[in-house]
């Protein structure tokens, strides 16, 4: 278990700061106009810490979000990765991250996608984390339900058509439930349409870079693990 976390610790961080680095160039400049329309519509001038002081330390919470997740990642991967059919851990890696990337980012942010902060109100702020952690912990349960019924068809050597229609059609069922039974985000839209795009297509597009590379680096980190014996040997047979 723990090279699993080890892996998963340094391969988190890597994605974070991509992360980190991808928010800053791509998503700055939409976080930088909604602030100014926020500035404007309130007509506050004055904040506790400066932009640039606010841009480090969130560069900086990327970083150690990303060092968590991977080791909650490493956790996971260490527990499934006997059951993937992939020949090597890269490859088995990156399906977990795919999978990650859908359970944690995409299905969520489908339902509430992110908003830059000229959108919301405080008053709202409450309800609007628990509908989405409600989201998040409902895709959850859906990707470790449809985990299940996967393993529960493979052991009855069911056909592997059926076994695929039969997960996605569960999967896609209890999505679409869970986005029809809760609301909708409880505050209007008022910023322009075009900043809010930028901000949610920087939004999933970060998202979406840091699953990419810590599967990559995990996988990278544990195959290149599993290979460096296997090149030593012969020169320790000929000693």
């Amino acid at each position: 278990m723990g090279r699993f976390l080890r892996a998963g610790a340094l391969a988190g961080g890597a994605g974070g700061l991509a992360l980190a680095l991808f928010l800053r160039i791509v998503g700055e400049g939409s976080i930088g106009d909604a602030i100014a329309l926020e500035r404007s519509r309130n007509g506050v001038h004055h904040e506790m810490f400066s932009r640039g002081t606010q841009q480090i330390g969130g560069m900086l919470g990327a970083v150690i979000y990303g060092v968590f997740m991977g080791l909650v990642f490493g956790v996971l991967f260490a527990a499934v990765r006997h059951r993937l059919a992939a020949r090597d851990d890269w490859r088995r890696s990156l399906h977990v991250a795919a999978v990650g990337f859908v359970t944690i980012s995409l299905v969520p942010f489908l339902k509430y996608p992110a908003n830059p902060p000229s959108v919301g109100s405080p008053d709202t702020i409450g309800r609007r984390t628990a509908l989405y952690l409600l989201v998040l912990a409902w895709s959850v349960v859906t990707t470790w339900a449809g985990w299940r019924v996967w393993t529960w068809l493979c052991q009855r050597g069911v056909d592997e058509q059926l076994r695929v229609a039969s997960t996605v059609g569960l999967v896609l069922g209890m999505v679409a439930f869970v986005y029809a039974v809760l609301p909708g985000s409880p505050d209007p839209v008022t910023a322009p349409a075009q900043l809010i795009w930028r901000f949610r297509v920087a939004t999933i597009g970060g998202a979406a870079i840091y699953w990419l590379v810590l599967g990559s680096t995990m996988g990278a980190l544990l195959t290149g693990a599993a290979r460096r014996p296997a090149s030593t040997q012969p020169s320790t047979a000929g000693a």
